[in-house]
């Protein structure tokens, strides 16, 4: 693997990192920062919500009830042969409940800056 290679899956996870500690302290804005303004998400249960505003209220909202704490655990982060895209898979779970499961998300490299542009979970509880 190149180090260019390298330093972009580095940078990804630590978007990862920064959106788990968003979540942690119900920071929708601050999970929000990491996503496209037409991200596309298809929950644990299958729900499906599209577009970054729809998506920052259901956040918003969901902080200011029960504020449930969940993270994204990559076990794999490839980045396409042109830079530009990349996939990412692993483990979600929630540490306020009992659900948890398996991921993939899609990010894309806008004006140097990886943004998610889907999201899809699976609930394996």
């Amino acid at each position: 693997m190149t180090d260019q290679k390298q330093n972009e899956i580095n940078s990804i996870k630590a978007s990862r990192e920064n959106s788990n500690a968003a979540i942690l302290i119900g920071d929708a804005a601050g999970v929000a920062q990491y996503w496209m303004d037409d991200i596309i998400v298809i929950s644990g249960e299958g729900g499906q919500y599209a577009g970054k505003k729809l998506l920052l209220k259901v956040f918003t909202e969901m902080f200011q009830e029960d504020r449930p704490v969940f993270e994204r655990i990559p076990s794999l982060i490839t980045i396409g042969d042109s830079g530009v895209l990349a996939w990412e898979t692993g483990e979600w779970n929630y540490k306020t409940e009992k659900f948890r499961g398996n991921y993939s998300a899609m990010w894309r490299k806008i004006k140097g800056k990886w943004l998610t542009q889907s999201e899809l979970f699976v609930s394996l509880d």
